[in-house]
């Protein structure tokens, strides 16, 4: 069986592991694995290589996409679509395997309408854990002890400098699990949302509770993504509370760095369950994990995975 691979979307700690041991796994079942550079563009562009064990040496432990990654928003369009499935069958391509978020499994989706004949198999891959249907998405857990890590070393100044207030901005969208979850780990004192946002007065008040605390000294704020005027904000609460407001963005370190142990293992997982869905005509779905089980959703209702809200702390366990 000839089975391929992409990379989609924004890149995420895991998908390396991921292709990894997608290759290790399929060269052992004996299947062909090949992998299109680029996501759905490098199918566009029909930029193919074989994938064998020796190819992705050393790949479990490194972050980003070595695949390389993207998007296609023309993949909305059907002259698009026709044009990559024709690419996959002339490289008589049986399967292909998308690593990526909901808008690189929504693409997989429409793909399978076009053609159902290929089976179109996902895998989540999004730092945000905001996969319906699955508890874990590969590239959470790293990106949360990223934060966490970032937190911690402003903490050390806040401890040694105060009065002072920080303000860390996280990834994650405008509800981002981030800065809520850094609240819920004790390392924020507050945190602001689009979801829960609070005015400059109740912003200020809480600062000078806690900065006037015996011992205290210092406030952390955590805030979500490009929060609106946030740099109003910040400028009219240091003019209130006479104290210096520190400014700090985390950015796309949040998404890079080694991938953690339990993003290596829940690749290997998703993986060996989307390489079944191949081999066993398991058609048009996309591997979840849930309630510490791994299990497959239909593509076919992808389009109707919003979240309202993301998942503040993941509950997967190793």
């Amino acid at each position: 069986m000839n089975i391929a691979v992409i990379t989609s979307g924004g890149d995420s700690p895991g998908m390396n592991p991921c292709v990894a041991d997608l290759t290790l796994e399929a060269g052992a079942r004996g299947h062909k694995l090949y992998g299109f550079v680029g996501g759905y563009s490098g199918i566009r562009d029909n930029l193919i290589k074989p994938l064998e064990p020796c190819d992705v040496r050393g790949w479990h432990k490194l972050g980003g996409s070595k695949l390389r990654s993207g998007r296609l928003p023309e993949l909305e369009n059907r002259d698009m679509r026709l044009r990559i499935i024709s690419v996959l069958k002339s490289d008589s391509i049986d399967a292909l395997i998308v690593l990526g978020g909901d808008g690189s499994l929504q693409g997989a989706k429409l793909l399978s309408e076009v053609e159902p004949s290929i089976n179109f198999i996902g895998i989540p891959c999004s730092i945000d854990n905001d996969i319906t249907g699955s508890d874990y998405s590969l590239g959470h857990d790293t990106a949360l002890n990223k934060l966490v890590t970032y937190i911690d070393d402003i903490t050390d100044t806040a401890l040694s400098m105060n009065p002072r207030v920080f303000v860390i901005e996280t990834l994650g969208g405008p509800y981002s699990c981030f800065a809520q979850s850094a609240v819920k780990m004790g390392i924020c004192d507050l945190v602001i949302t689009e979801s829960h946002p609070l005015s400059v007065d109740e912003i200020c008040k809480r600062i000078i509770t806690l900065t006037s605390a015996e011992k205290m000294g210092y406030a952390l704020i955590s805030v979500s993504e490009a929060y609106p005027n946030l740099s109003d904000i910040i400028q009219e609460v240091q003019s209130r509370v006479k104290m210096s407001v520190k400014y700090n963005n985390i950015a796309y370190q949040q998404r890079g760095g080694a991938p953690t142990a339990l993003e290596r293992l829940h690749a290997a997982g998703f993986a060996r369950l989307a390489l079944d869905a191949a081999e066993k005509y398991i058609e048009h779905k996309y591997v979840i994990y849930c309630n510490g089980q791994y299990g497959y959703g239909d593509l076919s209702r992808i389009e109707h995975l919003s979240k309202i809200t993301h998942r503040v702390i993941s509950t997967t366990s190793s």
